[in-house]
C-alpha cells in the first residue's frame, strides 16, 4: 500500500486560440526574426557541448559545494579503480545514493526514492487500476501462521474458493512456516497468467486438514470502500484502505447507502490506511463536517506561503453520530481528515491508537530513466494549525488490540456474514470500543467494557 499525500497533477494547459488574420501577418513578418534565433541557439548548443566537455576536465570549478564534490569523486574513482569491473552496477549506485540522501531527511516513510517499477504500481494504484496478483490481504508471519484477512471481490483467490481465515502453509510444494510475509509475497506473487499453487488450512473446518488450490494470477481491483451493517445494531462500519482517486465517490455511494437504510451511527475504519490525494482528503473529510465561514480541513505551508484548504459543500453525514478508528499504520491524508473531524466536531470520538505522524505534501520529481523522487515539500497543519510531524494525532480514546488480534475489517466480515456472536468473539477491542459508544445499551458494550 501507500504511504503518500500527493498534490493532484495540474489539469492540461487550455488549448490556444486559432489565430486571426492580423496575427498570421504578424507571423509572416517576424519568421526571419525566428530563423535568427534558431541560429542563434546552434550557436550556444554548439557552445553549450564545449562548456560540459570543459567542466568534465574542470569538474572542480564548476561543481556547487564541496558535500557534491565529494559524491562525484567517490563516483569516478569506482568507476576507474575498482578490480572487479563486472560488479560495478551505475544504475545500482545512482539508485543507492539518492536512497540514503532520501533517508538523511528523516522524512520517514514519506518522502522516498522509488524504481520505475515501484513509481508505476504506485500509480496504479492511487488511480484505481488493478492490480497483478492472487487477491488477498495477508496478516501474520514469523510465529504465527500466515493468514488470509480478506478476499477481493472477483480476484483469483475469490473464484479459487479462498475465505478469509485461512491460512497459507505452503506454496508450489514449499513450507513456509515461519516465514515472514515479505519473505512468503515473491513466492505467492507474479506475473499475470502464471499459476501458483497453495496449501491450505481452514480452522473454521478443521485445524489439521490440509488442502491445495491452484489459482492463476490476473488483474483484480483492491476497493477502496467497504462497508459492513453491525448485526444487533442501527451502525455501518465503512472501510476507507486508501485516499485514492475515486476515494471520496466511492465513499458518498457508501454513505446514501447507509442513509437509505437509516443508520444511528457510522464507524469510519482508517486502521491501516496510508493516505493518497490531498484533494480526497479534503473530499472525504468534507462528507462529515458542515461547510461554512472559518470551516477548514487543513493548512498547506510552504518555505514562503501558505494556503487553507475550506471544506467542501455538500457532506452527506455532518449530523450523523460518528467514531474514526485509527492505529500506528494510519498516515498521511488519512491522519489530516481525522483531524479535520475532530477539530471541527469535538463530539466526535477518534478510537485507536496514535497515528503515524506524517507531516509533509509530496511532490514528484520523475528522473531520466522513469524512477521517482518523491519529496515533502510542503508541512501540512491541522485546522486550529496544530502539527503532527513526527508526533501523529492522539486518540481521544486510546485503545489497543491484544497481541494476537487482527482488526474485523468490513469486507471479511461481510463476505463471512458475520453474526453479532462473532463479531464480539474477534476480540477487535477496537471496534467493540466503537460500537459500545454509538449504541451504549447494544449488546456490544459489555464486551467492550
Amino acid at each position: 500500500m501507500l504511504s503518500d499525500l500527493e498534490q493532484r497533477p495540474s489539469p492540461p494547459p487550455t488549448p490556444p486560440t486559432p489565430p486571426d488574420a492580423a496575427a498570421r501577418r504578424r507571423s509572416a513578418a517576424n519568421s526571419a526574426l525566428m530563423r535568427m534565433v534558431t541560429t542563434s541557439l546552434l550557436v550556444i548548443i554548439a557552445f553549450t557541448a564545449g562548456w560540459f566537455g570543459n567542466a568534465y576536465v574542470n569538474q572542480g570549478r564548476y561543481i556547487s559545494s564541496p558535500d557534491e564534490l565529494l559524491i562525484h569523486q567517490a563516483w569516478v574513482a569506482i568507476n576507474n579503480n575498482f578490480v572487479v569491473t563486472d560488479r560495478i552496477n551505475q544504475q545500482k549506485m545512482a539508485y543507492a545514493a539518492i536512497d540514503a540522501m532520501v533517508n538523511t531527511l528523516g522524512d520517514t516513510g514519506h518522502s522516498r526514492f522509488e524504481t520505475p517499477e515501484q513509481y508505476a504500481q504506485e500509480n496504479q494504484q492511487l488511480q484505481d487500476q488493478g492490480i497483478v496478483g492472487i487477491g488477498v490481504q495477508l496478516s501474520g508471519g514469523g510465529a504465527k501462521p500466515i493468514r488470509i484477512e480478506e478476499v477481493f471481490p472477483d480476484s483469483p483467490a475469490d473464484k479459487g474458493g479462498l475465505k478469509p481465515g485461512d491460512l497459507i502453509v505452503s506454496v508450489d510444494g514449499k513450507n513456509i512456516k515461519g516465514y515472514t510475509i515479505d519473505q512468503a509475497r515473491p513466492l505467492i506473487t507474479g506475473k499475470a497468467g502464471t499459476q501458483v499453487t497453495l496449501g491450505i488450512v481452514r480452522p473454521s473446518e478443521s485445524p489439521t486438514r490440509i488442502f491445495t488450490v491452484t489459482l492463476t494470477r490476473a488483474v483484480f481491483t483492491v476497493p477502496t470502500v467497504s462497508s459492513f451493517y453491525i448485526p444487533g445494531t442501527s451502525l455501518v462500519d465503512i472501510q476507507l484502505t486508501q485516499f485514492s482517486e475515486n476515494a471520496d465517490a466511492e465513499l458518498r455511494t457508501a454513505l446514501q447507502q447507509a442513509k437509505s437504510k437509516q443508520v444511528s451511527g457510522i464507524i469510519l475504519d482508517l486502521r491501516g490506511n496510508p493516505g493518497g490525494y490531498l484533494t480526497q482528503a479534503q473530499a472525504v473529510a468534507s462528507e462529515f463536517i458542515a461547510a461554512g465561514p472559518n470551516r477548514n480541513v487543513l493548512i498547506v505551508k510552504s518555505r514562503t506561503s501558505s494556503q487553507t484548504y475550506p471544506v467542501n459543500p455538500g457532506g452527506l453525514a455532518t449530523n450523523i453520530p460518528l467514531v474514526i478508528l485509527v492505529d500506528g499504520d494510519t498516515a498521511s491524508a488519512a491522519e489530516i481528515t481525522t483531524g479535520a473531524i475532530k477539530v471541527n466536531r469535538p463530539e466526535v470520538h477518534v478510537v485507536g491508537q496514535k497515528t503515524f505522524g506524517t507531516g509533509t505534501v509530496l511532490q514528484t520529481f520523475v528522473l531520466a530513466d522513469g524512477s521517482a523522487l518523491v519529496l515533502g515539500t510542503e508541512e501540512f497543519l491541522l485546522p486550529n494549525g496544530a502539527s503532527i510531524y513526527g508526533k501523529g494525532f492522539m486518540p481521544d480514546t486510546p485503545i489497543a488490540l491484544p497481541a494476537n488480534v487482527t482488526p474485523l475489517l468490513p469486507l471479511a466480515a461481510s463476505e463471512t456474514n458475520m453474526t453479532q456472536r462473532q463479531v464480539i468473539a474477534s476480540d477487535d477491542t477496537q471496534l467493540l470500543k466503537a460500537i459500545a459508544l454509538l449504541a451504549p445499551s447494544s449488546a456490544y458494550a459489555s464486551a467492550a467494557a
